[in-house]
């Protein structure tokens, strides 16, 4: 049976929180394993990203962009760093670098993997029931 607490959980915060900061839906939902597990995961595949391109992948000017910004605060928090690395008008960017592909790739496969995780957090209170839990009884 869960508890009260539980039941005046709202999915939208758990999602929103998710965006914020990867694992936060999960934290908000008392699920503290599985928040420190994608906070760690997620992060660090989009350090990894930055550091395998070479610090200038993650640029809001490009198609990519909308898949990493997915990841919410990590994205948003390397986005200075990538456009400093850049220079001006895109000048440091080496295109035809595959390493610079695959970091950008690493980036926006963390930003996919974190909305999975956003939902993930969202189906969990919102349905609760589906999951195999049993639904709340109501106080007579």
């Amino acid at each position: 049976m869960t508890d009260r607490r539980e039941k005046d959980r709202s999915p939208f915060a758990a999602l929103v929180l998710g965006w914020i900061l990867p694992g936060a839906g999960h934290a908000y939902a008392g699920r503290w394993g599985k928040a420190i597990l994608f906070f760690s995961l997620i992060t660090a595949l989009m350090v990894a990203g930055l550091v395998i391109g070479g610090g200038t992948n993650i640029l809001p000017n490009r198609l990519w962009y909308a898949a990493q910004v997915c990841a919410g605060g990590p994205a948003l928090a390397l986005t200075p760093i990538s456009q400093h690395l850049a220079g001006p008008d895109d000048s440091n960017v080496d295109w035809a670098d595959p390493r610079h592909e695959m970091g950008t790739l690493y980036t926006a496969v963390a930003g996919f993997l974190n909305l999975l995780v956003m939902m993930d957090a969202y189906t969990r209170i919102a349905y609760p029931h589906r999951l195999g839990q049993q639904p709340q009884e109501e106080d007579a």
